[in-house]
């Protein structure tokens, strides 16, 4: 889940109200300021911003949203991804010697995908690797092992929780969510292998890319640039309320602020503001889980089993499968239902929001999703391998991160 909310001057939310007018701190003039507001890639886009032709502006946006929900969402069966998706279902239901390797996707026809589609695969490769597969565009199996859905809804509506998988159906998600299975394979041509092998009886599910995790940064970078380049002198790009980007001041001269949500007070409570862009970084990302704790488990819990995983722990699997319970049984805490794609059981890092300043959006997002469950990653050595991947200048900085009360 995400979290956090851009805001104008006066504290509202950036695309909240109707259009208005600016005072420019260059003369007396009132300046017409534009915004716009429009449901997309299931959430809320909202743009505001000054110069240019306003509507010509919004409506180019739309455009550039639209486009990329066609490429990207795993809810379109047309889109590049979901097509992708579908390829290597159709090798995973085949022979196994039609499948692809699990270490490669040699072997596989693969598809033939758009440019930005290409660079977002790209992108989102080497940002897994530079951050040590804490951020994995391939995470789905894992999400689909937990019923994260199910978890979520069980604990908003104070019930039970749904029980926790087998050990074996976890390891079963966890190949199947590697990030290594996703490949480039030719000029714009991607595939993904399939694992193989069963894990104690299961069968290791297709993998899933999901570009979620980065997407709605880039798509706030591409409408804030195209809005610059068709004369906008000052623009606000929000893109879910928690991919934020911008370009020059607000029309009265001061700086755009975002503010961040507090994941442990109320709907309405913030934890902080941003001024932006920050250090001549422009793009922000808040990642987060606004539920809190899901509950408690017995002895042998999944945080534990997740700390054994880690570190290469052998020991047998049905002495620490053990269901989840509700909050207020004895054990250890789930700190929320965010899932670490390194180990496969929910995170236990004691984070609850991360909101990172970047470059780049697709930077700043990969950064905070990754250190929601490991806050001990280089953010600088992540930020030199993308600016050696990328080939230009980056930079990056927590500017937010809430830990889970004790």
């Amino acid at each position: 889940m995400r979290s956090g909310g851009a805001v104008d001057g006066s504290g509202d939310e950036a695309a909240a109200g109707s259009p208005g007018v600016a005072r420019s701190d260059d003369a007396g003039d009132a300046v017409p300021t534009w915004r716009s507001s429009f449901p997309a890639m299931g959430t809320r886009v909202d743009i505001i911003g000054w110069g240019g032709d306003g509507m010509a502006i919004v409506n180019a946006v739309v455009g550039v949203v639209a486009r990329h929900e066609d490429m990207w969402s795993v809810f379109r069966p047309s889109s590049e991804v979901s097509r992708l998706n579908a390829a290597v279902r159709d090798a995973a239901i085949g022979d196994g010697a039609s499948r692809c390797g699990a270490d490669s996707a040699h072997g596989c026809p693969g598809l033939v995908v758009s440019e930005e589609t290409d660079r977002l695969l790209c992108d989102a490769l080497a940002l897994a690797e530079a951050t040590g597969g804490a951020f994995n565009p391939l995470i789905g199996p894992l999400v689909a092992a937990w019923d994260v859905k199910a978890m979520r809804a069980a604990y908003v509506a104070g019930a039970p929780l749904p029980p926790a998988p087998a050990a074996d159906s976890v390891e079963a998600a966890l190949r199947a969510s590697s990030w290594g299975l996703l490949s480039r394979v030719g000029d714009l041509r991607w595939a993904m292998g399939v694992p193989c092998e069963s894990v104690g009886g299961v069968d290791v599910a297709s993998p899933r890319l999901d570009l979620g995790g980065i997407a709605k940064g880039y798509t706030a970078d591409a409408c804030r640039d195209l809005a610059v380049s068709m004369g906008a002198r000052g623009v606000l790009v929000s893109v879910g309320t928690s991919s934020v980007s911008v370009f020059g001041p607000r029309a009265d001269g001061s700086s755009w602020r975002a503010g961040l949500r507090d994941p442990q007070g109320g709907p309405t409570s913030v934890a902080g503001v941003v001024e932006l862009p920050a250090g001549g970084m422009s793009s922000l990302s808040t990642s987060g889980d606004n539920l809190g704790p899901l509950g408690r488990v017995g002895v042998g819990c999944a945080a534990e089993r997740a700390a054994e995983h880690a570190a290469g722990a052998a020991s047998d699997r049905r002495a620490r499968e053990t269901p989840r319970e509700t909050p207020g049984g004895g054990g250890r805490i789930f700190d929320h239902h965010i899932i670490d794609p390194r180990t496969g059981y929910p995170a236990h890092a004691g984070v609850r929001q991360v909101s990172v300043v970047a470059s780049s959006g697709v930077l700043a997002e990969a950064l905070s999703t990754a250190l929601l469950v490991d806050p001990s990653i280089d953010v600088p050595d992540v930020v030199a391998r993308w600016a050696r991947v990328t080939g230009a200048p980056a930079s990056a900085k927590v500017v937010g991160l809430v830990r889970a009360r004790a």
